[in-house]
């Protein structure tokens, strides 16, 4: 026997009972751990699990509804009568054409063998025609143009034409027309149209006619065929305010101002009263109450007239090009758009429950 008291068996130098408790304590400790980690896996778990059913609520939130008297598809599936919109959804009409309804108040018909990808804040027209009812900023795109509104209870259209040109009409309020980088190629006013070409190239130097004037010490021309004003840089070209000139040049990426290349003086015009209005009050409010004076009325009948000739080639009454602004050239055009029909028929005011 061990002559040590109450200190019980001795195991490896240490008692027993306590090399005991201390293996409970490790296995307890261990146990601990795990539950530990297990919870904590299981509120991971349920955090990705509510973080992924918001993200599919939110992606799969309907952004409104499509109409239609007749059959059109929806991302490919065959539908009659109306359908639940959601963001990207395509829409493709037949010989029936559809009204899109948006949350936001939106509302675009799509004419007669169309197809269009809609989202909450835009619609890419693809093919076809669409019709544009709204007095927000909501914009229509289209071959690397968009068109939106800019004046309350507008109506406009727009429409991809053959060989890649996209035809735009302003049936009643104002509409404005930008390339892919947010420059203005053109304002349309109600009862005008002009049709788009995006195909020559963003390198194509630029082209316009119009009135040029000064603000802030700096030149600007108003092109008196697509209503919008542009900077214009080079030498020379501070001379010809309040004159009326054809400038050629190249467009600056950075600034999108217009390095001048080439310009001549052109007759005409009231540029000297619309440089002055445009200076104290602003180049809209001279292009309101001056226009651009008897050379824009002329540019304009010249347009016409050659139209009759460009419809038999471009099938859409597309005159002569007279501008080149950020690589797109524009042109008047004579019925086109604005008389183009696939938009009568009549369809549900509100969509079936689904």
């Amino acid at each position: 026997m061990n002559d040590i008291g109450d200190l019980g068996p001795i195991y490896g130098g240490f008692p027993l009972e306590n090399r005991w408790n201390s293996s409970i304590m490790a296995v307890d400790t261990l146990v601990m751990e795990k539950y530990s980690m297990q919870l904590r896996t299981r509120a991971l778990l349920a955090l990705i699990l509510v973080c992924t059913v918001t993200s599919l609520t939110a992606s799969t939130a309907a952004i409104g509804f499509a109409a239609a008297s007749g059959n059109f598809q929806v991302n490919s599936t065959q539908t009659r009568g109306n359908a639940t919109l959601f963001d990207g959804s395509v829409v493709e009409t037949g010989k029936a054409p559809s009204q899109l309804r948006l949350q936001n108040g939106v509302q675009v018909r799509l004419a007669t063998d169309s197809r269009a990808k809609v989202f909450e804040g835009r619609l890419v027209l693809e093919k076809g025609a669409g019709q544009l009812e709204s007095s927000s900023q909501f914009p229509v795109e289209s071959n690397s143009l968009r068109v939106f509104s800019t004046a309350p209870d507008t109506v406009a259209r727009v429409q991809v034409a053959d060989g890649g040109k996209v035809l735009v009409a302003a049936l009643k309020g104002a509409v404005r027309v930008t390339n892919v980088a947010g420059v203005v190629v053109a304002n349309l006013s109600s009862g005008t149209s002009m049709a788009f070409d995006t195909q020559i190239g963003a390198l194509a130097p630029s082209k316009m006619s119009g009135c040029l004037y000064m603000v802030d010490n700096r030149s600007f021309i108003f092109d008196e065929t697509t209503k919008a004003g542009h900077a214009v840089t080079g030498s020379g070209v501070a001379q010809l305010a309040g004159k009326r000139a054809e400038v050629i040049g190249l467009d600056d990426p950075a600034t999108h101002a217009i390095a001048v290349t080439q310009w001549k003086q052109l007759a005409g015009g009231q540029c000297a009263k619309f440089a002055k209005v445009a200076k104290e009050s602003g180049v809209e409010v001279a292009a309101k109450t001056v226009g651009v004076g008897a050379a824009a009325g002329a540019a304009a009948g010249a347009a016409a007239g050659g139209a009759a000739a460009g419809a038999a080639a471009a099938g859409a009454g597309i005159a002569t090009t007279v501008a080149v602004v950020g690589g797109v050239a524009a042109a008047a055009t004579v019925g086109g758009v604005a008389a183009a029909g696939g938009f009568s028929g009549s369809a549900p005011a509100a969509p079936s429950s689904r």
